[in-house]
């Protein structure tokens, strides 16, 4: 709650703050900023990270971090070798740290098979940044 109200009040102090339309997602990712949201990764070393964190994403980089923020505690994942396999909603089964309202990617890496995590509204940002879509 505190947040918010220090975003009110820095955007009314901003000069044009107030005033100015948010940017949507679909901009801040077409001009090559990072969307950072909530969600999780499954699988072997390089990929794991079994608890939710958060997710950021461009149009060429996955990452994920136990932070918001972008910090040096991000770990970069390599996205190219994976291969999609489907993008699905939560299945009972499915690792604890999968929230049951988010949508999965399920990819492989050779036999390897990795889950990555996130509320559903950022499916197609990333597939983009599995390079799975194009932009």
């Amino acid at each position: 709650m505190l947040d918010e109200i220090i975003g009110v009040v820095v955007a009314a102090l901003t000069p044009g703050g107030a005033g100015e339309r948010t940017q949507t997602h679909e901009q801040i990712f077409k001009a090559g900023r990072v969307l950072v949201f909530e969600g999780c990764v499954i699988g072997p070393r390089p990929y794991c990270r079994p608890e939710a964190a958060f997710l950021h994403l461009s149009l060429t980089a996955l990452a994920i971090s136990p932070v918001r923020e972008t910090s040096a505690l991000a770990r970069h994942l390599p996205v190219g070798g994976l291969g999609l396999v489907e993008v699905r909603k939560w299945r009972e089964g499915d690792p604890a740290a999968i929230k049951k309202h988010w949508d999965v990617v399920e990819c492989r890496d050779g036999e390897d098979t990795v889950l990555i995590g996130f509320e559903l509204f950022y499916t197609q940002y990333v597939r983009r940044a599995l390079q799975l879509d194009e932009v």
